[in-house]
């Protein structure tokens, strides 16, 4: 919430780059700055970009553009837009989201393709929000272009866990979900994310946990590697293991 105002009103004085930011925020902190922008900015790419390339921590920026697709799929004409505006979510005027035939192509093709598949992550995150079960939104987000479906299947299983985290030790040992190989493996790097995400900011919880199952520890496994790479490195890689 305190990035997406500073996203909204964007005072000058205002960086997420300011050394007075604890590192361990900066991941999610990103991604809100990322989707209270681009609502300022109503979608604008040049000005987007300059923001992010001035404004964010250079090691975090791209948990930014992430926000981006958050706010596509919130923009997009529908109930879901309706319900959002009546919560105090989005603004009741809010405007339409770039045209999104051929789901977003012209929109999307002027960033880099490594920037796309996060802006598409954004998107497939609120694709979890707005369904009802994740079965449904792992179904949507495969209709999707075939270029699209990993970064927001990824988005679906992260969403899932980060809204369902209570449940986590249930979610894991039952996220070999029924579908097509590459669908399951990118819905389970989005939960084993999610892990990593929680353990940047709140370190400790992956060393005490005790796994119960035998997916459950193979996943768990993994999210300690990738959070001790994470550590080593000194940042996060923006929703990717």
């Amino acid at each position: 919430g305190f990035s997406t105002t500073v996203g909204k009103y964007l005072l000058p004085e205002n960086t997420l780059a300011d050394r007075r930011l604890p590192r361990q925020t900066l991941g999610i902190a990103h991604v809100g700055f990322g989707s209270g922008s681009t609502e300022r900015l109503v979608f604008d790419v040049a000005k987007l970009t300059d923001l992010f390339e001035t404004r964010a921590h250079p090691d975090f920026k791209g948990f930014s553009y992430e926000g981006i697709g958050a706010i596509l799929r919130i923009y997009e004409p529908g109930f879901f837009k309706v319900m959002s505006g009546a919560l105090g979510l989005i603004r009741l005027d809010a405007p339409d989201p770039p045209d999104p035939k051929v789901f977003y192509a012209g929109f999307l093709g002027k960033f880099p393709s490594d920037i796309q598949r996060l802006i598409v992550h954004g998107y497939g995150r609120i694709i979890a929000f707005s369904s009802m079960n994740i079965y449904g939104a792992i179904r949507e987000a495969t209709t999707l272009p075939a270029e699209r479906v990993e970064a927001a299947v990824h988005g679906c299983g992260f969403a899932f866990a980060y809204m369902n985290n209570a449940d986590m030790p249930r979610i894991l040992e039952n996220s070999a979900v029924p579908f097509d190989d590459p669908i399951r493996a990118a819905f389970q790097s989005g939960i084993v994310f999610a892990l990593v995400f929680f353990e940047w900011y709140v370190p400790g919880g992956l060393a005490a946990w005790q796994p119960k199952g035998k997916l459950e520890a193979e996943l768990i496994d993994r999210a300690r590697a990738e959070a001790a790479l994470a550590q080593k490195r000194g940042y996060l890689l923006p929703f990717r293991l």
